[in-house]
């Protein structure tokens, strides 16, 4: 019998495969490709503006689906978000799509995130970042047509290249605006009193930003300009032109601000130099939220381009003029005006009849501010701060803790009480099992996307309905455990509330305590509405009280007895 040869200690044996590693800013972590299956890849596509061409997601979608096909990738699902910018950021209202995305990728199971470039995931240099990281450690790679993988050094470089494309492509728009507003083409809305028009080049596009009057409107204007030259105020132009049933630039009534504008950003009709045919570009600019991305307005302090457009004139220069002059005389800054402290009732008091808050409409008087802003209201009524403060307060001090009011609310509290504490067992392990039954049917439908599912749409549709039903059932679990301590209410205690409030009124009358006492009496109310009393004169008044300052007046008497 033959003997099988010793083996040689000194023969080198092949390394046993190991698996793919992504590299990451804490490691590398491993990236689970067999070599007996096709990478599974997710694709991504994006394009920024409504003016691109919607086609832009599926022509993305197309090339890198001819990519995946020459390599062997197995494409398992597309995501793409329209309209959308890069800098918009990564949350699921900012950007549904991605958001979706890297839900599928962090659930594991996916191999490779391809898009056509790396500006198509991000313009940000921090998402651009945190996304790949996030690819990297959920065990797959960001994969693009034009770099190929991107490695932490490729991520960086392009992250900031993506971005700062964006800050000249800002540049570019604007550089493109200012040509177009020398040219006499207007870059913004439609202005009050004119109208688009539609025009087209020797080549058969639009040309864009031409303007012509509307002589009915016009008119309007001109009528706004000559009155608040005469001394009229802009509430009281607007108030006419409601009652005249006269159209408005923007909403149902004219209000005083969209007459008379502001000053640093130009905007108002009495300010807006296209009534005296000039066309005016860099007023505002655009100021984006580092949190929540949200695009604001404000003034630009640059240096504006202006251009000749005699032909949409409507206001002549000598009326420009004394306008100009009176908008800067009544709105030079009063000493008086900065003296003046707040009201004790202000911002709680609402009209009965038509729900705008009831504020300071001339000297001492209070009145409707839909009325006094154009009487878009019919509540004419005003009452003075004197006889305002002192009925609400009386308000108080007399219907507060009526004995009948404190035993109702009691019962009703205790009732309540009762029904919440017998059903909170049983409702708890019904949300309980129900919220079970949601997370693994969310479970299978993440696996039947990951196994190529997302090809239909039910299933992401699905999905959708899954998660919102999961998100729902344990919010409805956690408020399970919300359940207030039942409380006593102390037997004197109407007498005590009636004690502090008469406290808080003589406090009120001193100036050494009238700071202090202000915010604890506003503390009790929650609104005060005002209507119209049955007389031709005078206002009803109805103080809406904050039932949680009743209890913590309770919680105190009971520690004090």
């Amino acid at each position: 019998m033959r003997r099988r040869p010793s083996p040689n200690p000194h023969r080198k044996r092949s390394p046993s495969p190991k698996p793919l590693r992504a590299p990451t800013s804490q490691g590398t972590l491993p990236v689970y490709a067999p070599r007996n299956r096709p990478m599974r890849t997710v694709i991504y596509a994006r394009f920024s503006s409504d003016n691109q061409n919607p086609r832009s997601t599926a022509d993305q979608i197309a090339v890198c689906r001819e990519r995946a096909e020459r390599e062997g990738w197995s494409v398992v699902a597309t995501f793409e978000d329209a309209a959308i910018s890069g800098a918009a950021g990564v949350g699921e209202l900012q950007r549904p799509g991605l958001n979706a995305m890297m839900q599928l990728v962090e659930a594991g199971g996916i191999d490779q995130v391809l898009a056509e470039s790396t500006d198509r995931l991000a313009r940000h240099v921090a998402d651009a970042h945190t996304l790949r990281e996030r690819i990297e450690f959920a065990g797959a790679r960001l994969f693009t047509l034009f770099d190929g993988t991107v490695t932490p050094i490729v991520g960086l470089v392009k992250g900031f290249m993506d971005a700062q494309f964006r800050t000249d492509l800002a540049a570019r728009v604007k550089r493109g605006q200012r040509s177009s507003v020398q040219q006499g083409r207007a870059t913004a809305g439609i202005a009050y009193g004119y109208r688009r028009v539609l025009r087209f080049d020797d080549n058969g596009n639009p040309i864009r930003g031409l303007r012509e009057i509307v002589d009915d409107k016009a008119e309007i204007v001109r009528r706004i300009f000559r009155e608040y030259a005469a001394g009229r105020s802009g509430r009281q132009i607007a108030g006419d032109l409601n009652q005249e049933g006269l159209p408005a630039p923007r909403g149902a009534f004219w209000m005083p601000g969209v007459i008379t504008g502001e000053h640093k950003s130009g905007h108002g009709i009495l300010r807006n130099r296209l009534y005296i045919g000039e066309i005016v570009y860099g007023r505002t600019k655009a100021v984006v939220n580092p949190t929540t991305r949200a695009r604001r307005m404000r003034p630009a302090g640059e240096q504006l381009t202006v251009a000749s457009a005699p032909e949409l004139r409507i206001v002549d220069q000598d009326l420009w003029e004394a306008v100009q002059q009176e908008l800067a005389s009544r709105t030079a800054a009063r000493p008086e005006y900065h003296r003046r402290p707040k009201h004790l009732l202000s911002g709680l008091g609402v009209c009965g009849v038509c729900g705008n808050g009831w504020v300071k409409s001339s000297g001492e008087n209070w009145g409707c501010r839909a009325h006094r802003n154009g009487k878009a209201c019919t509540n004419n009524r005003v009452i003075s701060s004197r006889q305002y403060q002192e009925r609400v307060l009386a308000e108080l001090r007399a219907n507060l803790l009526a004995p009948d009011v404190v035993a109702a609310y009691v019962r009703e509290y205790h009732r309540d009480y009762a029904r919440k504490a017998s059903q909170l067992t049983r409702d708890r392990a019904r949300l309980a099992d129900r919220l079970a039954q949601a997370t693994r049917k969310m479970d299978r439908l993440l696996a039947a996307l990951a196994d190529g599912g997302s090809a239909f749409g039910e299933i992401r549709d699905m999905l959708g309905a899954a998660r919102e039903e999961k998100e729902r059932l344990a919010r409805e679990l956690a408020s399970l455990d919300a359940l207030p301590e039942v409380l006593t209410l102390h037997p004197r205690l109407e007498e005590e509330y009636r004690r502090q409030v008469e406290a808080l009124q003589q406090a009120l009358e001193a100036p050494e305590t009238k700071l202090e006492a202000v915010p604890r009496l506003r503390a009790m109310i929650a609104r005060i509405i005002l209507r119209p009393a049955e007389a031709t004169r005078g206002v009803q008044i109805e103080v809406v009280r904050q039932m949680d300052e009743v209890l913590s007046l309770a919680t105190q008497s009971q520690a004090r007895a």
